[in-house]
């Protein structure tokens, strides 16, 4: 079987220069942080990583991040894509180059695949070298650490990701139990960058061994 690399698209993305107090009350934005920025992706996968990404680059904080049901095929308009991400910033600036450095990460730093092509095989695996303020905060990684993203089909993905903890000194800092809002499965493993990296090697090598032969136990 062949890996084929996919590429996610931003969808759509506003920025507002002066939030509003009522709308940043909705939000528990931070008193200091006075603009705000949203972003669409059709993989809700690489939107949380570019967010991530992003923090490390811009002075700014990661307020919402939400999975549609369903994913891109029940979102709610052409442009809602597969997931909603609200960031903001002390001023315009922060949140605009934010803004870009995830349109970045997007375009060129996705580690989303499939199998020959096929649709019903895509997986996310990728190695992050050091990790963003946001998984600092909400998974508890430690600063400076390195962290595996790995997320697919839920049987061939839990499959893998006990080969993936057994070959590598990682742990798991999150785990999504299936099915996810977009009926998968997967977790983030965190590490040294050379144990992360020996596990995705070792989930993708798996995935693809389980993916050919799903009947077999």
């Amino acid at each position: 079987m062949k890996i084929v690399q996919l590429k996610p698209r931003v969808l759509s993305q506003k920025l507002i220069a002066n939030v509003t107090p009522e709308l940043a009350k909705a939000y528990n934005i931070p008193e200091d942080h006075h603009s705000i920025g949203f972003f669409a992706t059709d993989n809700d996968d690489i939107a949380y990583l570019a967010a991530d990404d992003a923090t490390k680059k811009a002075n700014i904080k990661v307020i919402h991040a939400q999975t549609y049901y369903g994913g891109q095929l029940c979102s709610w308009s052409r442009y809602g894509g597969s997931v909603f991400v609200l960031i903001s910033g002390p001023k315009v600036q922060d949140v605009r180059s934010a803004l870009g450095y995830i349109n970045d990460f997007v375009e060129n730093q996705s580690d989303l695949y499939n199998f020959d092509g096929d649709e019903g095989t895509s997986f996310y695996a990728g190695c992050i070298p050091r990790v963003g303020k946001y998984y600092q905060e909400i998974f508890n990684i430690p600063e400076g650490m390195s962290y595996a993203y790995l997320v697919g089909g839920p049987i061939e993905t839990n499959f893998a990701l006990d080969k993936a903890l057994k070959s590598s000194d990682t742990k798991i800092a999150h785990y999504w139990y299936p099915p996810s809002h977009a009926n998968s499965s997967g977790a983030v493993l965190y590490g040294t960058e050379s144990a992360c990296r020996a596990a995705v090697k070792t989930f993708i090598d798996t995935l693809k061994a389980a993916t050919s032969h799903p009947l077999d136990i």
